[in-house]
């Protein structure tokens, strides 16, 4: 925060300025401090943008992202996110936002004038997915859940897996080519993983990412869980 209050100060000769932030980081699952963020933007006459991509549909209460987890509506000037992750479009996104703001992107904005347009069944499916989310919270609260018995388990089996504020556990391994083994080992139990390594993540920081979602069955994640600790000790990872 206190560099982002430098580059705000440095840019106050500039007629606009724009905070632009993950809502959720999507390697750590950690959020970032929208609260503080904002503060600051009010503080030097700056606009906020907001990907959720990674928030929206599990952040917050009622998976409303950052805005609600903050209690920040109506100080976020734009939000961005996709529907390819919690809402399960599996291509495509939105941007959303002040009126004003989105009338000059309908006019301006390059992916809105010169891509293709999405299906009219994948827009159908993202418009109806957020009328499901807005009747009720079983979904949300199946997904947190899943969340929950996860990191449970995993860190009672000895993983090391990093704080998490999202669907996103990351289970740390450190060591590159440890993490495209243990992947490679995980796919012969059934479990599709994918090892992260630098530069897709700080060096020494190598870790399998898991994100667990609302259609994961107790029965799976139990299927999961058994895969990473046979994996985990065949490799060493676990005693």
């Amino acid at each position: 925060m206190a560099e982002l209050e430098k580059c705000l100060q440095e840019a106050q000769a500039q007629r606009f300025r724009i905070i632009v932030t993950d809502g959720v980081f999507s390697m750590d699952g950690n959020v970032a401090p929208m609260d503080r963020i904002c503060d600051l933007a009010e503080k030097y006459d700056a606009l906020v943008m907001v990907d959720e991509s990674h928030s929206a549909g599990v952040v917050g209460p009622r998976g409303r992202g950052v805005a609600e987890l903050f209690g920040l509506y109506g100080r976020i000037d734009i939000h961005t996110g996709t529907l390819g992750k919690s809402f399960g479009g599996a291509v495509g996104g939105f941007t959303t936002g002040r009126q004003e703001i989105i009338d000059m992107l309908r006019q301006r904005s390059r992916p809105y004038l010169f891509s293709n347009s999405l299906p009219p069944m994948i827009c159908a499916a993202g418009i109806e997915l957020f009328k499901i989310l807005d009747e009720s919270d079983e979904l949300h609260d199946r997904q947190q859940e899943n969340v929950a018995y996860f990191r449970e388990k995993m860190l009672a089996a000895g993983f090391d897996i990093k704080p998490t504020q999202s669907a996103i556990c990351a289970v740390m391994l450190y060591d590159a080519p440890l993490s495209q083994r243990f992947a490679a080992e995980m796919a012969k139990e059934g479990i599709f993983v994918t090892g992260f390594y630098y530069p897709v993540v700080p060096k020494g920081q190598a870790r399998i990412r898991v994100q667990l979602s609302a259609a994961h069955s107790r029965e799976q994640l139990d299927k999961a869980i058994a895969a990473f600790i046979k994996v985990g000790k065949s490799l060493g990872v676990l005693k």
